[in-house]
């Protein structure tokens, strides 16, 4: 049998397994170029498009990955379906995500991954039933799957609070911790007040959103809502969440604020949907708005975090500043600023003191080792600044902020590949956010690129 050759003789059986040590590696460029490499000489192999899909959609290149995954399909791929439906998920097209990843379910019923795909589906589409039909059929093939009887604890907790209470309690810590925000057993008899299992599906529902469980909280809220119109917080927060689930939210936004007297709550969340869509000038109209009426440390935070990502670092720190004042052990307010002054090159020393503080407050948390590493890398101490940034890679592997960071300190110490091999990783996790931008960047002013 005549071996596929490339014009420098490499066959494509080598190319393919060059490509796969780059991609276990999560070098998804240089696994991209080997793929194409082993593609141009074996254009008929289903196994080589499987290839090619996966890293263009693992890259955010989602039209040709949709391309790829038809002519892997085309050829016989098995898998393909499966891909389809990922790159309807990425889209947010869900109902052709529905479709494909149920599909996919039933006659692929091994892969466990799939059943929580097609819940997660259903819920951004509001269907309820057909999330639970989900879950339900994933735990019948998979009875002994923790994750699985917990994400339909959640569901269920907004319908009935027994069943969810049974799925959850019956799981290990963390999780059953989730049972204590469901009802106790007598406020499920009618002797007791009525209300008390009411206000727990409120309370069910919040807890849901602070967890980002934005499908089971949006079932939750909307219930409770339907319930209790005149709740404008409860609408506020369903139109946010409706938002992260990427729909439009303002219809809710607007019902919660139009009474003459706009609670602290609805302003704070009308800021956070602003923010999420990138409206900063008026999200922090909303914040401060917030902050008049109520001036919690929360809303000074926020105020503080619009401001810097319009670009107006000095107002920025000046609210960060209230906040803190306000609650000088608050963690989040110390890594704000330490975002603001190392995350913009501003004000080194500051940041390294705001670094300082939430190692010291916090020293489980990744961000007070990359942010302390960066401070060093900003200071030109690049062994120390390694050192910590390699710490905080080995707490978080899939943080693109704290490979980013590596790879710049060892491009800048004159290690390439290295340094080459951080910045692929982070294109990789990270392909169509700031840091795999910038790590597209400094790609091609490596030397040998």
């Amino acid at each position: 049998m005549l071996l596929a050759l490339d014009p420098s003789g490499v066959p494509a059986a080598r190319w393919i397994r060059e490509g796969d040590a780059f991609w276990a590696d999560g070098q998804g460029l240089s696994a991209q170029r080997a793929y194409q490499a082993a593609l141009a000489l074996r254009p008929m192999d289903p196994a080589v498009w499987h290839r090619v899909a996966r890293v263009h959609a693992a890259l955010g290149e989602l039209e040709k990955a949709e391309a790829a995954w038809r002519r892997a399909l085309e050829r016989g791929d098995p898998w393909a379906p499966r891909g389809l439906a990922e790159i309807a998920t990425l889209r947010g097209e869900w109902e052709s995500a529905r479709a494909r990843w149920r599909d996919w379910a039933l006659r692929t019923p091994a892969d466990r991954e799939a059943f929580g795909r097609w819940a997660e589906a259903a819920l951004a589409l509001g269907d309820e039933e057909d999330a639970r039909r989900a879950w339900e059929t994933g735990a019948r093939h998979h009875p002994d799957d923790r994750g699985i009887r917990f994400r339909w604890g959640l569901l269920e907790g907004a319908r009935d609070p027994e069943t969810a209470r049974a799925l959850l309690a019956s799981l290990p810590s963390p999780w059953k911790g989730w049972a204590d925000l469901l009802p106790a057993p007598c406020a499920l008899r009618r002797a007791c007040e009525e209300r008390a299992q009411e206000q727990t599906l409120r309370r069910w529902g919040f807890a849901l959103l602070g967890a980002r469980y934005w499908g089971e909280a949006r079932l939750a809220l909307a219930r409770w809502v339907r319930m209790h119109p005149e709740d404008p917080v409860a609408m506020a927060a369903l139109g946010y969440t409706l938002g992260r689930l990427g729909g439009d939210g303002t219809a809710w936004l607007r019902r919660a604020s139009a009474g003459s007297a706009i609670p602290p709550e609805v302003h704070y969340f009308w800021g956070l949907y602003l923010l999420e869509h990138g409206r900063y000038p008026e999200a922090q109209g909303r914040f401060a708005a917030a902050y008049q009426l109520d001036p919690n440390p929360l809303y000074a935070l926020e105020r503080g975090r619009a401001a810097m990502l319009a670009g107006d670092l000095l107002t920025a720190e000046r609210w960060l500043r209230l906040a803190l004042e306000a609650d000088p052990e608050n963690v989040e307010s110390w890594i704000m600023l330490a975002t603001l002054y190392l995350g913009h090159q501003v004000w080194i020393g500051k940041g390294l003191e705001a670094a300082q503080e939430i190692l010291r407050r916090a020293p489980q948390r990744v961000e007070g080792y990359e942010w302390m590493g960066w401070a060093h890398y900003l200071r030109g101490e690049w062994e120390e600044a390694e050192r910590l940034l390699r710490q905080a890679v080995q707490m978080d592997p899939n943080r693109p902020s704290a490979r980013y960071r590596l790879g710049m300190v060892m491009a800048a110490r004159g290690q390439r590949e290295e340094a080459r091999r951080l910045l692929e990783q982070t294109v990789l996790l990270d392909p169509l956010g700031d840091f795999g931008r910038q790590a597209l960047r400094r790609l091609r002013d490596l030397p040998g690129e």
